[in-house]
């Protein structure tokens, strides 16, 4: 078995053992699955990068002992998919791009209950380059990794750009002013993320003199992914009765309300690999008898 397992990882080498795997997976075949999606709504071209296929290839190298399709939680933007055939690069991505239907444009977030987030990556505008790897298990399904730059996409998915963007797209619908990115009430964010995230990581509110949503969750858990959570509670929000009505929707309403000036938002990993995300809001709302807007 251990032979047979060094052979499988060593795939690239053995060009004549697996011929029409090889020929399915160079690396024009991934740069050209990535462009042919990303070149009909105007985007420029990926490129390949070889720093990136060696991280691929060492992160792909240690997933080999289970085959879970598990993030790197690293510094690269990441999709992952897994097949028990002989997954090709163009299959991968095609699945990925499958997703489009599901990416509401006007809104920037997924359709509720549907996953959109593959396809995004593969779309995302400041993407420029990508690496990619493959390895077979003897008796697991094939795994295949793609890992792309962008421009610290990790970061950017946490940025107070996307923070803002998401909450103000939220705040438009509803006629509301834009918030306002505050580094005070950022750093009072930050501070209480890292509080949380050496303790228990509870979704236990700071109880401070801010407006305060909180929210956590595993593999890469992003600011943005918090943000698109709270807001997806609008439909519980009835304005008639100014009142939630089958489910909770106060992050929603705390969001969007109307005397709220100034965001800060913080986010801090927990021991046990999720990520704890905190916004605060000056002034605070969610007032008792109060309208959101």
């Amino acid at each position: 078995m251990g032979f047979l397992k060094v052979t499988i990882l060593l795939l690239f080498s053995f060009t004549i053992l697996f011929p029409l795997s090889l020929s399915q997976n160079t690396p024009q075949d991934y740069v050209a699955a990535h462009n042919k999606v990303r070149t009909p709504i105007g985007l420029k071209p990926l490129t390949w990068n070889t720093t990136l296929v060696q991280y691929a290839q060492n992160y792909a190298n240690q997933r080999s002992v289970d085959c879970e399709l598990i993030h790197s939680d690293g510094p690269y933007g990441e999709n992952l998919a897994e097949a028990s055939w002989d997954l090709t690069a163009a299959e991968a991505v095609q699945m990925w791009a499958d997703e489009k239907p599901f990416y509401n444009y006007l809104l920037d977030s997924c359709v509720p209950g549907e996953m959109c987030g593959h396809y995004t990556q593969i779309v995302w505008r400041d993407t420029a380059t990508v690496g990619c790897a493959k390895i077979f298990f003897a008796q697991l399904p094939s795994i295949l990794f793609f890992f792309f730059f962008l421009l610290n996409l990790s970061i950017a998915q946490n940025s107070k750009e996307n923070y803002l963007h998401g909450h103000n797209i939220a705040r438009a619908q509803v006629g509301v002013k834009p918030l306002i990115w505050n580094t005070a009430v950022a750093s009072y964010a930050q501070r209480y993320a890292n509080e949380r995230a050496s303790e228990d990581c509870n979704l236990e509110h700071s109880r401070g003199p801010y407006g305060e949503n909180i929210a956590e969750g595993g593999g890469v858990f992003s600011g943005w992914d918090a943000v698109n959570m709270w807001v997806g509670e609008k439909k519980y929000y009835d304005y008639g009765s100014n009142s939630c009505v089958g489910d909770e929707c106060l992050h929603y309403t705390q969001v969007v309300w109307r005397n709220s000036i100034h965001l800060g938002c913080g986010r801090a990993k927990c021991s046990n690999g999720w990520w704890f995300v905190t916004c605060n809001y000056d002034p605070p709302g969610n007032y008792q008898g109060q309208r959101p807007y």
